[in-house]
């Protein structure tokens, strides 16, 4: 095995062991150079110096991970403040996104509060969030506006998109957000800023195509054409996820490639009606060459990105190689890419584009055996349908255990979808799309003649994956499966790939040890040590909590939700939770009380994940309409637990008794469900809702079943929940509370949280530990919370 390929896996898994476990780094220091001087020693021992080669660059790859997180005092100062303050600095980059909003970065080098200045170790690098679009701010502008600053971080959430490593990545030290452009004052234009051709040039070309075209095309030209993925409306996007050809809407190593192989092709045409120039230099060694400032062009007008920037240096890696005739293997190049990558940005591993660019490469490339064996020996019309067929098919073969990682996400319907959608949209909208492009400075007319024509075409697209989603059981549908079972797929995907490469004799072995691990895998045990476990979520200023036994059962108290709706916690932060505790189905859902901080992130849960009950205080008619069609379009029953207390029918490890205390004159807050469990008198607890006042004393008056170990506090910790009167009379051991991270409702009460001190009763908060977990045991109950992947 070539020595690039060792070097590759050895970074990608010293990296991937680093979020859960970083190696101390003398050691690591002394292990890694250790085994670098012993490969240097014993090479010509090939297996133990690739060996010894992956151990030394696996540490030091490990070490590398936490050296992209810098710690700084000013960045930590700022963040505590919770204050708006006053920051100036020089715009950098701008993006739209959907609903008309955008952001930019800044380079900012003044923060201050109240005339003071605050001492920056260096400068800042801002994304500043507005809720309205602009296109008056250009980079190189000097701006000042007024915003609180923000330090990215995680909810602490199993299975959660690492927004601060995705930040990381892209080097931002903190967040901040306007209202709108009318907050930001312009101090200065440097219109010598080397970005602030192109992207003024981009503006105008994004108003043309706004202009010009119906609104429900223009954010699919613009995102074809300029790269402006971010501005197709999430429902639009979905489908286009669902049909499997997303990809198709976002620049890329394909488009950069389609690009290249028709400017080629183009000039090819004139380059061999030249004899001087056929005598002078063979065309595939010329052209490449020529072609690299047309793509560095293209580069540059479509935003940059960092998909789209790898597979220039590929292309100009492979330039080079052709100029100087010097061959080398595809497969050995791709790798020596990704590797290089790596070195240069290691958290490039996380971004899921640079993992589907890079195994969709590497499929094509592993499969090019098979696809031009059967191509040769087939007439033109039915070469070129069936080559793509299984390009295409080899593509999505390699992505579909990172597409299931990433995404949750299963198209079945995209192998036809991209079979009938990558010719129109490469051969067809791609080049007239980029001719309107070349053709807008001097024929604005036939620019945005071609423009329309690349709009036309992609509503054809839009409609075929309309309806090719609507078909039954073909459309994408979201599967929240375990690491264990995603990596079980991951190695029958290896498995299909490397059968056009090995020998028939290793590809025997191979395949029986990669089916039977697999089986292994998908069949891993996730059954709980623990006879009972309450995981309350991190999910911000809301609550969400599962109660789980060892006998498989599964409960989900409330769902969380924030009032806007860009971001529902059940889709982002539950499922993937669930995916990653090993929870497939639950045996009830109970709504506490119709607060949308409790219900709003149900509604995904009960879309797409078995439920056997949903309970609640109301009735069906009473709740949400959202809830309600929910509920009937996936025939799940609708139980209203009984007045005052009753047991719960759904729960048989121990006794779930559910509380509701309801009344036409009482609040929806003192009207929430309380649920206490009596498994043992060290293992009892109580979760409380949102009671408050009247709530508190309706439940203290009409007593509990058992005595209590672990109380969930009423209403977040609210100072108006008689707290006080509650710990009193039930002394339990420990207290959990869910709030959200420097919330505005100042939650916990300073009041409750300095009360519980004086009794000495430990309180757990989601807003400090992340999600937490109580586990029973026989001394009662062990509570951990969610740190570096694991509960610790």
């Amino acid at each position: 095995m070539q020595p690039i390929y060792i070097a590759l896996a050895a970074t990608i898994a010293g990296l991937s062991l680093a979020p859960v476990y970083t190696f101390p780094h003398f050691s690591a220091w002394l292990f890694g150079s250790f085994s670098g001087l012993l490969f240097f020693l014993l090479r010509r021992h090939r297996r133990v110096a690739l060996v010894l080669l992956f151990l030394s660059i696996a540490v030091f790859s490990n070490l590398r991970y936490p050296q992209q997180f810098p710690s700084r005092q000013d960045i930590v100062y700022i963040d505590h403040l919770a204050r708006k303050v006053t920051l100036t600095g020089m715009l950098t980059n701008i993006r739209q996104l959907t609903e008309g909003r955008s952001w930019i970065e800044l380079l900012v080098d003044s923060v201050t509060i109240k005339d003071h200045q605050i001492p920056l170790e260096a400068p800042l690098r801002v994304r500043l969030y507005m809720g309205e679009g602009t296109d008056q701010l250009f980079p190189g502008d000097v701006i000042r506006c007024k915003s609180r600053m923000r330090q990215p971080r995680l909810f602490g959430t199993p299975g959660e998109f690492n927004w601060p490593r995705y930040l990381a990545s892209q080097h931002i030290d903190m967040t901040a957000w306007v209202k709108n452009p009318e907050k930001i004052k312009l101090l200065e234009r440097k219109k010598s800023f080397p970005r602030r051709p192109i992207v003024q040039w981009r503006s105008r070309i994004a108003t043309n195509i706004q202009r010009v075209m119906p609104e429900e095309r223009a954010p699919l030209v613009r995102a074809l054409v300029l790269g402006e993925g971010r501005i197709i409306p999430d429902p639009l996007r979905k489908t286009l996820a669902k049909s499997g050809i997303s990809h198709l809407f976002a620049i890329s190593g394909l488009h950069l490639g389609m690009i290249g192989l028709l400017g080629y092709r183009l000039m090819f045409v004139f380059y061999r009606r030249s004899p001087r120039l056929l005598d002078w230099q063979p065309p595939q060694r010329l052209l490449p060459l020529v072609l690299l400032p047309l793509l560095l062009g293209y580069l540059l007008l479509t935003g940059d990105a960092v998909s789209t920037r790898r597979a220039f240096a590929l292309a100009a890696v492979g330039t080079s190689f052709l100029f100087w005739r010097y061959y080398v293997n595809p497969l050995l190049l791709l790798a020596s890419i990704a590797l290089l990558s790596l070195l240069i940005n290691p958290l490039f591993l996380w971004q899921a584009g640079w993992q589907l660019s890079f195994s969709g490469a590497a499929g094509i490339l592993l499969w090019r055996p098979v696809w031009q064996k059967i191509g040769r020996h087939q007439v033109v019309f039915l070469r070129y349908p069936l080559q793509l067929f299984l390009v295409t098919f080899a593509a999505m073969l390699a992505t579909l255990p990172l597409v299931l990682f990433n995404f949750h996400l299963f198209a079945p319907i995209g192998i036809l979808a991209n079979l009938v959608c990558v010719p129109i949209v490469t051969l067809l909208a791609l080049p007239l799309g980029f001719s309107g492009l070349l053709f807008y400075p001097l024929f604005p007319q036939l620019s945005e003649l071609l423009f329309q024509l690349c709009g036309l075409l992609l509503a054809y697209v839009l409609s075929l994956a309309n309806w090719l989603t609507a078909l039954p059981g073909l459309g994408g549908t979201y599967l929240f499966l375990s690491h264990e079972q995603i990596l079980a797929v991951a190695l029958l995907v290896l498995l299909l790939l490397l059968s056009a490469q090995l020998a028939k004799q290793n590809l025997l072995r191979f395949g029986t040890v990669s089916v039977l691990s697999a089986v292994v895998l998908w069949q891993f045990p996730l059954a709980q040590a623990h006879p009972v476990l309450l995981t309350m979520f991190s999910v911000g200023q809301g609550e969400s909590m599962l109660l789980q036994n060892n006998k498989g059962q599964a409960i989900l108290i409330d769902g969380g939700g924030f009032y806007s709706d860009r971001f529902d916690v059940g889709e982002r932060l539950l499922a993937p939770a669930f995916a990653e505790l090993g929870v497939t189905q639950l045996d009830a859902v109970v709504l506490t009380h119709n607060d949308l901080d409790h219900r709003k992130g149900l509604v995904f849960i009960l879309d797409h994940f078995p439920v056997r009950e949903f309970w609640s205080g109301q009735p069906l008619a009473a709740l949400p309409a959202r809830l309600q069609n929910v509920l009937l379009k996936n025939s799940i029953p609708a139980r209203i637990a009984p007045p005052s207390w009753s047991a719960a029918p759904f729960w048989t490890s121990g006794v779930l008794h559910i509380f509701n205390g309801s009344a036409p004159w009482i609040s929806d807050n003192d009207a929430s469900l309380v649920l206490y469990l009596d498994h043992d008198k060290k293992n009892s607890l109580l979760l409380t809702g949102d009671l408050e006042k009247q709530g508190v004393f309706k439940l203290l008056a009409a007593g509990l079943p058992g005595s209590v170990s672990l109380l969930k506090l009423p209403h977040h910790g609210s100072r108006f929940s008689a707290t006080d009167r509650l710990i009193d009379q039930l002394n339990p051991q420990s207290c959990l509370v869910s709030v959200g991270y420097q919330n505005s409702h100042h939650l916990p009460a300073r009041q409750v949280v300095d009360y519980l001190q004086r009794k000495n009763i430990p309180l757990y908060r989601t807003d400090i530990s992340g999600t937490l977990q109580a586990q029973s045991s026989q001394k009662g109950w062990h509570i951990q919370h969610w740190q570096q992947g694991v509960f610790r």
